[in-house]
Order: structure tokens, then C-alpha cells, then sequence
């Protein structure tokens, strides 16, 4: 069984008047995504890919390009990287370096366990500030993208994740959510009127108060808008 280990990421870039935020990433499990009084982009979290012992296979670059500020993220040649075993029971996760050892310790402990994965052990979390008011385009491959105290035009789109924002209803202008094999969840008093629902898509819009546009979607997952605390 394996111990945890892990690697903290922290990293800025400043953001020009003008310039637009584009930002997209794969196997981060969660990204929080608010906005700051600062002209700068400060990427923190943490990275732990096999307990420690990969975590160099994620690449992430902050670079100017034109008029947008591009945040890239990604694991490097996943497919050759060494597979655990993971096991959860509840919320006690451990890690195995071979079948092998994983069926050493279950025989001597039992297999009192909720879940198995035979596979790579990712787990990355990042906190994301941006300055307020500026337009960002989050997209995500496989994690969940949560927005709060957000503001400034925001479009985030989840593959296999999904999106959770936390938003002011006074404070949103144009407003749409879309998810193809999901849900969309609200606790909004506002009632959304205009959508389609069709083939397992779901689409809805409005324009609960005034100010920026959001653009919320989820292919696989669900979209949740909530009322902000």
C-alpha cells in the first residue's frame, strides 16, 4: 500500500486591457474558477499522479498569445504511464502498486471496500483567479468546472464533467444552459421560459437580471446553477 504524495502548482501571468482568457485542461478532477480585484491569472492546486511518483506528466503553460491569455493543461503520454490498483472504501482511498500487492492486503484485511479502479492514479485539483470583467472560456475533457463570485462574461463547458456555478441572479444577463445526456439543476427564483428538450438534449435560456453573458455545458454530465451565498 502506498502513502500520499503530492505536488502544489502555483503559478500567474499578467493580463493586458484588451485581452481575452481561454483556458483548457483534461484530467483535473475539479476546477474552482472565480474572479479578482489583481490584472493577473494566479493558477493554484494540487497534482498527485501514482502517489507522487508521476506527477511530472502534468504539463500546464500560461503564455500570451495575441489578444488572448491561453492556460493549457494536460498529462503527457498518459497511455505509458504505470497502472495502480485504487481502492475506496467511503472516503478512505489507497493505492496499489501491483495486483499483486493488492491481493496480499486483501487477503489479510478482507475486501471491505466501495469501489476499484485498475488504471493510472490522477488526482489534480486547481483553484483558478481571474480579474473581473475580463471574457474567459473555460473547457474541460473529464473534470468538474465549480464557479463562484464570478464576474465577467464566463462560457465553461465540461465533456464528461460537469459545470457548477454559484452566480447573483441580479447580476446575470444573457444566460444559457446546455447538457446532451445530463440534467440541469436550479435553485434560481427566476423561471426559465425559453428552451428545448429534445433526444436527451437539454437546453434552457434567459435573462434573469442584468449584466454579463454566461454559457454553461455538460455533454455527459449535469449543469447546476445556484443561487449565490
Amino acid at each position: 500500500m502506498l502513502g500520499f504524495s503530492q505536488t502544489k502548482i502555483n503559478k500567474s501571468i499578467a493580463v493586458q486591457p484588451g485581452q481575452k482568457i481561454k483556458m483548457k485542461f483534461d484530467y483535473p478532477e475539479l476546477i474552482k474558477v472565480s474572479t479578482w480585484d489583481k490584472n493577473e491569472i494566479l493558477v493554484t492546486g494540487d497534482v498527485s499522479i501514482n502517489e507522487g511518483e508521476n506527477d511530472d506528466a502534468f504539463k500546464m503553460e500560461l503564455v500570451n498569445r495575441g489578444n488572448d491569455v491561453l492556460i493549457e493543461g494536460e498529462i503527457k503520454n498518459l497511455n505509458g504511464l504505470p497502472h495502480r490498483v485504487t481502492v475506496w472504501n467511503n472516503s478512505q482511498k489507497m493505492s496499489f502498486k501491483s495486483k499483486e500487492d493488492y491481493r496480499k492486503y486483501a487477503s489479510e484485511h478482507g475486501k471491505n471496500f466501495n469501489r476499484m479502479n485498475w488504471g493510472t492514479d490522477i488526482d489534480i485539483f486547481l483553484e483558478i483567479k481571474v480579474p473581473a470583467n475580463v471574457e474567459t472560456k473555460v473547457l474541460s475533457t473529464y473534470g468538474t468546472i465549480e464557479i463562484k463570485n464570478f464576474t465577467g462574461p464566463l462560457t465553461a463547458e465540461s465533456t464528461y464533467g460537469g459545470v457548477d456555478a454559484a452566480l447573483n441572479e441580479k447580476s446575470i444577463g444573457d444566460l444559457q444552459a446546455e447538457t446532451n445526456y445530463g440534467e440541469i439543476f436550479t435553485n434560481f427564483d427566476y423561471k426559465f421560459h425559453d428552451g428545448e428538450l429534445k433526444d436527451f438534449h437539454t437546453v434552457v435560456k434567459g435573462k434573469p437580471g442584468s449584466g454579463p453573458r454566461y454559457t454553461f455545458e455538460s455533454t455527459y454530465g449535469n449543469v447546476y446553477l445556484r443561487k449565490a451565498m
